[in-house]
């Protein structure tokens, strides 16, 4: 489990399949994503049950910490008692011998968190344990032009775009581009001190 005062990035559990699933199903989620295949609950617990046994990936619950709130939904295990699950945010393709990973699925289904506070907390932990604990070198990610609010948030935490993929993923009849942006080790320990 990873916290700051506003939120909480823990693991996910079986009775939280159903509420990831609608959110990333969601047309303004689904949009923000390359993969093109909604999901459904059978399809997305055998994927976490795969992921359970893959050391290249990550995925996690994003919670926001507000103690004037109730769940969604029955969720009987809470990291703390104020967590209200809001996301998911992970990790993909982690390379332990080229030290590097992407920053994968970040998204905010429950439209009452989506502030830049709350998703700028949770990828800064993510980034922590990227950096600091796993001892990477390298953190990058894709995201698609139609979600420039996401380009932006990435850009304000210290990420650089090194690509533009031009026509690079298709969606909503047409092709669009593909940003790529990273952060090196060194960049976030500059901005993000260690204490």
């Amino acid at each position: 489990m990873m916290i700051t005062d506003r939120v909480v990035v823990s693991a996910i559990e079986p009775e939280d399949i159903p509420i990831i699933v609608r959110w990333r199903n969601a047309p303004e989620i689904y949009a923000g994503f390359v993969e093109y295949e909604p999901l459904n609950t059978v399809g997305q617990r055998m994927f976490l049950e795969r992921l359970a046994q893959d050391k290249t990936r990550r995925l996690w619950l994003i919670s926001v910490r507000d103690s004037g709130a109730r769940p969604t939904y029955e969720k009987q295990n809470r990291p703390t008692p104020d967590a209200i699950p809001i996301g998911t945010i992970g990790l993909i393709d982690i390379d332990l011998r080229n030290r590097r990973c992407e920053l994968g699925p970040l998204f905010v289904g429950d439209h009452n968190y989506r502030r830049f506070d709350i998703v700028a907390d949770a990828e800064l932990l993510v980034l922590g344990h990227c950096f600091n604990h796993l001892g990477l070198h390298k953190v990058y990610t894709y995201v698609t032009d139609s979600n420039r609010r996401v380009v932006r948030l990435h850009t304000s935490l210290g990420f650089k775009e090194e690509a533009l993929l031009r026509e690079h993923t298709f969606g909503d009849g047409g092709f669009g581009d593909l940003h790529v942006l990273s952060m090196l080790q060194h960049e976030f320990e500059r901005r993000y001190p260690h204490e």
